[in-house]
């Protein structure tokens, strides 16, 4: 593949069947897939004419590796997330699907179970970014439904002055997107925009990759109308720190890792994807890369639970991630670095079950911390979180694994159901 290039709101456009030559190619490179080429174009063909799959309906992670890989630019994996939809509506989602869904307070989820256990500052914290009082400047930062449940990742010197504001209930829609709930996420950017237009931001500042590809390429696709100045990813204001010379180290950290890469960083390129690299190089971390990274990255393995024949069933999300941890055990690195509050969320929560515990999983403003001389959250601290991720969804989950019942998602109305504002 040719040096990957950021990407434009277009590479989300829908499925192009005119332009599609059946070559095979999109299905074959996937990194969850593998299949060959005869089956892959076996699996294109059923796709377009709307019969069932064998396996992409099913194990398709919705990494969007198979549109950067399509010669022909027809975005496969639109395609996929619009079968996705039509299945939905037509049998609903399993039961145990709800659990995880991010509509909060529609849903109590794995997220809002978490919250609950929160130590009292961390709640206090949390319940501060939920002010609707004017910003102190033009940027908002937006945490996102996972930093929010590891909110001591902002109380750093990195992070000094920024205004961070967000909630369960402004979830930006990512894996609605994800797993083809289309007139949600419409329902969500309605939300969004009411939200928007009471503060009124110039400029976006997102603590994920993930949030950043949603709010740039994804919901103008879906009716976001509100336009900032910029949007930009808390990894590149970190970058643009340390060549301000605003970060300093104290000590360089002696220590291998081996990264596991957002599913939304090779849309904005190779170079965006060589900074979590360049950021760990300055302090001083030696990265050894696995086969699963950069463009052809693996999920941590929550996408395993995207499909709707999977609706999260924790056997998928657990294999999911078991097979990534293996090959990062092979490497014999000192930790995992993650650079998505989800991905270490999801590692640790694994982590229960995972006969090989001695790994651990950082998330990279962790390490930055460590080199300029901060402590981060103790590693017990997080264990001890990750354990509440662990309980919910055994408490919540586990005994609706099997039921054959579904459901339909409630509609997203555009006032959170606890909020009282005129808009």
């Amino acid at each position: 593949m040719d040096k990957i290039k950021p990407i434009s709101i277009e590479f989300f456009s829908p499925f192009n069947q005119e332009a599609c030559t059946r070559c095979g190619i999109c299905f074959n490179k996937c990194p969850i897939m593998e299949l060959s080429i005869e089956d892959s174009i076996e699996e294109i063909n059923r796709l377009i004419i709307g019969e069932k799959t064998k396996r992409v309906l099913k194990d398709c992670q919705s990494c969007f590796t198979c549109n950067f890989y399509c010669p022909e630019n027809v975005h496969p994996a639109s395609l996929i997330l619009q079968r996705w939809n039509e299945q939905y509506l037509k049998e609903g989602l399993k039961l145990r699907g709800k659990h995880y869904m991010t509509l909060y307070p529609h849903y109590p989820n794995f997220r809002s179970y978490v919250m609950d256990h929160l130590p009292n500052q961390t709640k206090e914290l949390v319940k501060s970014w939920a002010s609707l009082d004017p910003l102190k400047g033009d940027t908002l930062t937006y945490p996102g439904c996972n930093i929010i449940t590891f909110a001591e990742l902002t109380q750093t010197s990195l992070f000094t002055d920024l205004d961070i504001r967000g909630r369960l209930e402004y979830c930006c829609g990512e894996t609605l997107f994800r797993t083809g709930y289309k007139d949600e996420l419409f329902q969500v950017t309605k939300r969004l925009d009411a939200w928007f237009n009471i503060l009124k931001p110039k400029k976006l500042l997102v603590l994920c990759t993930a949030g950043t590809n949603v709010f740039k390429n994804v919901l103008p696709h879906y009716g976001l109308t509100y336009k900032f100045e910029s949007i930009k990813s808390y990894i590149e204001f970190l970058w643009e720190k340390i060549l301000n010379g605003e970060i300093m180290v104290k000590e360089k950290l002696d220590m291998t890792v081996a990264i596991q890469d957002s599913c939304y960083s090779k849309m904005f390129g190779e170079e965006y994807m060589d900074l979590p690299r360049k950021i760990l190089e300055f302090i001083g971390v030696k990265v050894v890369e696995i086969n699963a990274c950069r463009e052809d990255m693996r999920c941590c393995g929550i996408g395993g639970g995207f499909s709707v024949d999977s609706a999260y069933h924790p056997m998928n999300l657990m294999k999911s991630t078991f097979k990534n941890l293996k090959e990062f055990k092979e490497k014999k690195v000192d930790g995992l670095c993650v650079y998505c509050a989800g991905c270490l969320a999801t590692y640790l929560t694994s982590m229960n079950l995972y006969f090989r515990k001695n790994m651990k999983v950082y998330h990279i403003i962790e390490l930055l911390q460590m080199a300029i001389g901060e402590k981060p959250m103790p590693y017990k601290a997080k264990k001890k979180r990750a354990k509440h991720f662990f309980w919910g969804i055994m408490k919540k989950q586990l005994f609706k694994t099997y039921s054959k019942k579904t459901f339909k998602i409630a509609e997203i109305t555009e006032t959170p159901p606890d909020l009282d504002i005129a808009y």
